[in-house]
C-alpha cells in the first residue's frame, strides 16, 4: 500500500507507542485521525507535526469503552476524510492483579476498552470502507500473553483474545482487508514507574539484552503495511524473551 494520501485512525496516538505510530506514518504521507481520551496534548502535538509535513491530520477524542463513542468517532472521521483506509487498534489500560484479585469491575474495564472496542472498531471500520476500496487493520497486542504467568490476568485475558480476534477477522475480512497484529515485548517502564532500570530489566530477562522501543513497533506497523499478501499474521517483537 502506498500510505501517501491514504487515511489511517490511530487510537490511543498521544502517548507511547501510539504516538510513535502516528509520528511514523506522518513521515509516509499517510493522512491521520488521531483519537485520544486523555492525552489531547499529545494527540494535538502529532498533528501539528503532521501538518507541518503538509499531512491532513484532525484530532478526536472519544472514549472507546462506550460503544456509541467508538462508532461516531469511526463515522466523524470517515465523513471528514471520505473514508478510512487504515485502522490501527492501539489504546488499551493495563490494571495490575491476579486472578484471585481480579473484580468483576476491572474485568469488565479491561474487555470494554481491550476487546470490545476493537471488535466494534473493526466492524465499522468495514462497513464505512467503499467497494473496491482494500483496507488494511493492525491490532497491537503484547509479547507477555506468549508466556503464562497470573499478574495482570485480566489484561492477559484481552490480549489473548485480541489474538484469536486478529485471526477469526483476517478470516471473515479477507480479501478485501487485512488483518494482522504486532505483539510488543518491553519497550517503556510502566505508568508510574518510570524510575525502573530497563537496561537492568533486559539483562535478565531478554535474550538480545536490550529494550526495545516504540520505533521499532512503528517499523514493523510499517512493514505490515507494506505488504500485500499477509493476514493474520502475529509479529512478536520482544527481543527472543518469549523463548
Amino acid at each position: 500500500m502506498d500510505l501517501a494520501g491514504k487515511t489511517a485512525l490511530v487510537t490511543g496516538s498521544g502517548v507511547r507507542l501510539g504516538k510513535a505510530i502516528s509520528r511514523a506514518l506522518a513521515e509516509r504521507g499517510c493522512q491521520l485521525a488521531l483519537h485520544y481520551n486523555a492525552s489531547a496534548e499529545g494527540a494535538e502535538e502529532i498533528r501539528e507535526y503532521a501538518r507541518a509535513l503538509g499531512v491532513k491530520a484532525e484530532t478526536y477524542r472519544a472514549d472507546l469503552s462506550s460503544p456509541d463513542e467508538a462508532r461516531a468517532l469511526i463515522q466523524s472521521a470517515s465523513v471528514n476524510f471520505g473514508h478510512l483506509d487504515i485502522l490501527i487498534n492501539n489504546a488499551a489500560i493495563y490494571l495490575p492483579g491476579k486472578g484471585m484479585d481480579t473484580s468483576a469491575d476491572i474485568l469488565e474495564k479491561q474487555f470494554r476498552l481491550n476487546l470490545f472496542a476493537p471488535v466494534l472498531l473493526i466492524r465499522e471500520f468495514a462497513s464505512q470502507l467503499p467497494e473496491g476500496f482494500p483496507g488494511k487493520v493492525i491490532n497491537i497486542s503484547d509479547a507477555k500473553v506468549f508466556r503464562h504467568q497470573p499478574d495482570h490476568f485480566a489484561y492477559r485475558l484481552t490480549k489473548a483474545a485480541v489474538n484469536e480476534m486478529t485471526l477469526m477477522f483476517a478470516l471473515e475480512l479477507a480479501p478485501r482487508i487485512t488483518v494482522n497484529a504486532v505483539a510488543p515485548g518491553v519497550m517503556l517502564p510502566l505508568a508510574g514507574r518510570e524510575d525502573t532500570d530497563m537496561q537492568a530489566l533486559a539483562e535478565r530477562r531478554i535474550p538480545l539484552k536490550r529494550v526495545g522501543s516504540p520505533e521499532i513497533i512503528a517499523q514493523n506497523v510499517l512493514h505490515i503495511l507494506d505488504q500485500d499478501f499477509m493476514t493474520g499474521t502475529i509479529i512478536r517483537v520482544d527481543g527472543g524473551e518469549g523463548i
